[in-house]
């Protein structure tokens, strides 16, 4: 008995100080091999991305961070409601709109082709935080019909009092829309970044995404203040809106610049979800939430 929590305790520091490290050795892995190769940069991303992926459920079934968050087998069916009717459409239409990116990309002849790799990625990165950060915080706190509006496409992914990898996939269709065309296609089109690329920059977002969404205590220090991982992202789930902020997706640079970084190491939020005072429907009621932003 002891050994084996002995095992557990060194299993969970080793996961703790060291998974979100290995994450970036993969993508920095990953970037190298596409910036050298001539191999086709989206199945290296997918690669990349699919094997953290992987590894990412095996973690979070074996070593949950708060148990209360675990996702069960209820809140699984209620997650496959919108695997059906929504999340495949969601996962599908952002695979095609990288996909289409990517393809589009190598036609286009914009400013950003003139600029080294490097910089052309670190600018993408720029831009798309810059818009997307933009997005998401008028989602979560524009007024009026429109900022109701807004709110209303973004609050499926707020209503379960959960958070576990799954649930990265849990929104609205119209959500997807407006943030992968906006923030995403618009700034390709425009500035005519590389294939290879666009590629990296799949590769950095799509890592993160499911990362942030992870129920295993990640502790990435200083790295905060660079980037928006599990322990910011988890906060902005928090039910507190005084809290529920880190607006940013990959980087963490426009929540410093605007005061909306909110980094409490090793504490989590007391609660998830959206306040029963917000009459928004549950989280289990589909259909109903699909038609949030059609109905006041």
């Amino acid at each position: 008995m002891a050994t084996s929590a002995k095992f557990d305790q060194i299993a969970h520091r080793v996961v703790r100080y060291g998974l979100y490290p290995l994450s970036w050795a993969a993508i920095l892995i990953g970037t190298y091999q596409i910036w050298t190769t001539e191999a086709d940069p989206r199945k290296i991303a997918s690669i990349v991305t699919g094997s953290l992926l992987a590894l990412y459920f095996l973690i979070e079934f074996a070593l949950p961070y708060e148990k209360r968050w675990a996702m069960t087998w209820r809140s699984f069916l209620s997650d496959l409601k919108y695997i059906a009717v929504n999340g495949a459409t969601g996962a599908l239409l952002t695979i095609g709109l990288g996909v289409f990116a990517i393809t589009i990309s190598g036609e286009l002849s914009g400013p950003a082709r003139q600029w080294h790799p490097a910089i052309q990625l670190l600018v993408c990165l720029l831009v798309f935080e810059a818009i997307y950060y933009s997005m998401h915080r008028a989602m979560h706190e524009s007024q009026g019909r429109f900022g109701e509006f807004l709110w209303r496409t973004h609050a499926a992914h707020h209503l379960p009092s959960r958070l576990y990898l799954v649930m990265h996939g849990v929104f609205h269709p119209l959500n997807s829309i407006l943030v992968r065309v906006i923030a995403t296609i618009l700034p390709i089109w425009l500035l005519g970044f590389e294939p290879k690329v666009i590629a990296m920059f799949a590769m950095i977002s799509g890592v993160h995404g499911s990362i942030s969404h992870f129920n295993v205590d990640i502790r990435a220090g200083w790295m905060n203040y660079l980037f928006v991982g599990t322990e910011l992202h988890r906060y902005h789930h928090s039910a507190d809106v005084s809290e529920g902020k880190n607006y940013g997706s990959v980087l963490a640079i426009y929540d410093l610049i605007f005061g909306t970084l909110v980094y409490r190491p090793g504490i989590p939020p007391k609660e998830l979800g959206v306040r029963a005072e917000q009459g928004l429907p549950p989280y289990e009621s589909a259909l109903k939430v699909m038609m949030m932003p059609f109905v006041r």
